[in-house]
């Protein structure tokens, strides 16, 4: 469990984080988004103890990562949008020396080797040059040294920029693998339709304010008043009598139709739903189906920044 509370960073000129509080639940995939410059790196730098906020917590299970950042980092990865490798070692000089400088035993380091590059499907490649690998592959090399040492909270910041749409896709594999392994990932992108293949939630992060916490299951983190879930109804016959109640129930609003179904807003939690299900039904509306609709990321994110103007 990741908690950070009342969250502030100040750079001389200006304040990048104003008072951000909230928790990263284990073994999930957190997406973080937001425009440039709305504070996304210097969280992450601060969740990562590489710099210290000026005021606030952030805590990994126990550990205090601003007052103890040294311990802090034996449970965290880091890979910024700008790594570097040692191009004239291998990926195995390379994953050594990485093991050498976690204090992972001699005794254990061939083993973890070689299940950290089975991990990211680097077996064949761990005698090549880094120097010589593609960006796919050292892009996968540089994970494999922040993972060696089994951190449980993995916090990468653009991993999938540069990459073609089949390392992009071998990436999102990836990280799914991480998630199922137990370890806590938060992932910032600008590439939103693929977020939502992997991420589990998302923080949306504006002039360094959390506009949106949300689980992708539909239920807000933040616990906002005016939640929204996104309905589907099917029913038999024609759709006009569910427009029309729909249209004029308090609960629900933007109706529309595409002749088989009709669509609408919930406004409230799950518990709203039941309620209208049970309205629907009374009123002897035929309801042969009834969901909810996932946003999209890319539609919730930029109707998150407008609400937020």
């Amino acid at each position: 469990m990741i908690k950070v509370k009342n969250l502030v960073f100040d750079y001389m000129t200006k304040r990048a984080l104003h008072g951000l509080s909230f928790e990263i639940e284990k073994g999930s995939i957190v997406a973080l988004i937001g425009p440039n410059g709305a504070g996304k790196t210097t969280l992450m730098r601060c969740l990562a103890g590489l710099v210290k906020p000026f005021s606030g917590e952030i805590f990994i299970n126990d550990i205090n990562v601003p007052e103890d950042s040294r311990n802090a980092h034996r449970h965290i990865s880091y890979l910024s949008d700008v790594f570097g490798l040692y191009d004239n070692l291998t990926a195995r000089q390379c994953l050594r020396y990485a093991a050498l400088a976690f204090d992972i035993p001699t005794a254990e380091i061939d083993g973890r080797i070689a299940e950290t590059a089975e991990m990211l499907n680097l077996t064949e490649h761990l005698d090549t040059y880094a120097g010589n690998l593609s960006r796919g592959l050292r892009q996968r090399l540089a994970i494999a040294l922040g993972i060696i040492h089994k951190p449980e909270f993995i916090i990468l910041d653009e991993p999938a920029s540069g990459l073609d749409p089949e390392a992009r896709l071998e990436l999102s594999k990836l990280f799914v693998a991480l998630k199922e392994k137990g370890h806590t990932l938060l992932i910032s992108s600008h590439i939103l339709a693929e977020l939502e293949d992997y991420a589990t939630a998302v923080i949306v992060l504006n002039a360094g304010r959390i506009v949106k916490y949300e689980k992708f299951d539909g239920s807000a983190v933040n616990v906002r008043q005016d939640a929204r879930i996104n309905i589907a109804v099917r029913v038999k016959g024609s759709t006009e009598q569910l427009i029309q109640f729909l249209e004029e129930d308090n609960s629900t609003g933007e109706v529309s139709s595409d002749g088989t179904y009709v669509r609408a807003c919930v406004f409230g939690q799950e518990n709203e739903l039941a309620a209208l299900l049970r309205r629907l039904i009374a009123a002897e509306i035929k309801v042969i189906e009834f969901k909810i609709e996932k946003n999209s990321l890319k539609t919730a994110y930029f109707e998150t920044l407008k609400e937020g103007e």
